[in-house]
């Protein structure tokens, strides 16, 4: 009985060496000397490898973000510059609008640029960051190497001198009760092989979570620098554009100071054929004083306009919505006004003059001999005059006599702001108090007062100040 329970023991004890083999760590100086310290160190990195993922996946949303940016604003840069292009190929383009839609094309292109640096200092920022990433991987790869081979390295050696130990405990053994406490306390697994092998895996998913933020990274940036490159073409191809608007828009800037100079020979060759010019200069500046006046007693009359010109509004929000889109005769400014005639050629542009006949102003804050104080266009003797947009008549007839003898009409639109015509024909059809929109007919074109012809003057006071009506116009 007691020979079978030896052998049993000696069954069981063969069967503990292949547990042994994974299990078993020698101690020794193949170790570390604080494998604890070494597993909290590891997970240390771990957990930094995991922050490091996380910054830059942000750093990646918050570039994507950027790029989305800017390539909203450089749609919106295209708008702009069609827009110019636009406006230069029409021969009655404003200078200043346009000179001005140029200038903000040029910050916004400056702007881009410096997005653009700004990306540019971003990707090599983040290249060198991944660059680091590739070789801390190449690093910890080693130390992951090492940790493996000296755990296979202790596995083998506990292998070996399993072989050996496990019988010389069973044969020596002076009972079985000390054979089997024995090999009991080979069969027990160190605590440096637990420590040793947790330290494996958690190094292998550090290096998971590296190379995964490594791979994703890459592909990040190569996107980015795939949207810079084409953001970079384009904006070139923007600024060759810009050039050449602005050298069209200085060959109008000439081209609208030789049309402006024309027109005034004209007016002075016309106003020196008539005669009287200091007695006329005289009167126009009388009368220039009187519609300043004018202006200034109907603003004061405005509010109890008010609800007229809300039901002037109204009228016309109507017509609006049933009308169709039109022409640029037709077209609506921003302010709801329309050109008052469907048709038109400009005779004389708002501003500054040498036409002697013009009574002197001042505009911001500078004083002129000579400043026209609105439009002059025309269409032809009779051709119907339109309300420029919604509002109520607080002038008409000749409400400037005795200064100047012309037909005229006042419209009031609210806030302080006032569209005048000027020369109508003595039928005049509307009177104070009446509501119109920009489609109603306020009188026709005529050469009434101090006028050298068939035209219509076309001024807006606004708060006070006679201002360019263009401004105002589609």
């Amino acid at each position: 009985m007691r020979r079978r329970s030896f052998l049993f023991v000696v069954i069981v004890s063969l069967a503990a060496v292949g547990w042994n083999v994974v299990t078993t760590r020698p101690s020794g100086s193949a170790l570390a000397a604080d494998p604890q310290a070494e597993l909290a160190k590891t997970r240390d990195q771990l957990a930094d490898a995991q922050s490091t993922q996380q910054s830059l996946a942000a750093a990646l949303r918050k570039q994507r973000t950027e790029l989305d940016q800017l390539r909203t604003r450089s749609a919106a840069l295209d708008t702009q510059l069609d827009t110019a292009r636009a406006e230069l190929a029409q021969v009655t383009a404003e200078f200043e609008r346009v000179s001005g839609l140029l200038a903000a094309v040029k910050v916004e292109v400056a702007e881009i640029e410096a997005k653009l640096e700004d990306l540019r200092a971003q990707i090599a920022k983040l290249d060198d960051e991944l660059i680091a990433l590739a070789a801390e991987i190449n690093r910890r790869s080693g130390e992951l190497d090492q940790r493996e081979a000296l755990l296979q390295d202790h596995l083998r050696a506990a292998y070996e001198r399993s072989q050996t130990s496990l019988l010389e405990i069973i044969l020596s053994a002076d009972s079985l009760d000390d054979a089997t406490t024995q090999v009991g306390y080979l069969m027990t697994v160190s605590d440096q092989d637990a420590v040793l092998a947790e330290e494996i895996r958690a190094i292998r998913e550090e290096l998971e979570t590296r190379r995964a933020t490594l791979r994703d990274g890459r592909r990040e940036l190569d996107a980015a620098r795939a949207t810079a490159r084409d953001q970079e073409t384009a904006l070139k191809a923007r600024r060759d554009d810009l050039t050449q608007l602005e050298a069209q828009l200085a060959a109008l800037k000439a081209a609208a100071e030789t049309k402006r100079q024309q027109q005034e020979a004209a007016l002075n060759d016309s106003l020196a054929a008539q005669g009287d010019v200091q007695a006329k200069i005289a009167e126009n500046e009388r009368a220039a004083r009187a519609a300043a006046d004018l202006a200034a007693r109907l603003r004061t009359q405005a509010a109890a306009q008010q609800a007229a010109i809300e039901e002037a509004r109204r009228r016309a929000a109507e017509e609006a919505a049933r009308a169709a889109a039109a022409a640029r005769a037709n077209a609506t400014s921003s302010y709801g006004f329309r050109w008052p005639e469907r048709s038109y050629r400009v005779t004389q542009e708002w501003g500054p003059t040498t036409f002697v006949l013009e009574p002197p102003y001042t505009y911001g804050g500078t004083y002129y001999p000579h400043f026209h104080a609105g439009i002059d266009f025309t269409a032809g003797c009779g051709t119907p005059i339109y309300a420029t947009g919604a509002g109520v008549v607080v002038a008409s007839g000749q409400p400037l006599m005795p200064w100047d003898s012309g037909f005229g009409v006042v419209v009031d639109h609210g806030g302080g702001r006032q569209s005048w015509y000027w020369h109508m024909q003595a039928r005049v059809v509307v009177s104070p108090g009446t509501i119109v929109t920009s489609n109603s007919i306020i009188g026709y074109e005529g050469t009434t007062g101090n006028s050298t012809g068939c035209h219509v003057h076309f001024a807006i006071n606004d708060q006070g100040v006679w201002e360019n009506p263009r401004a105002y116009l589609p």
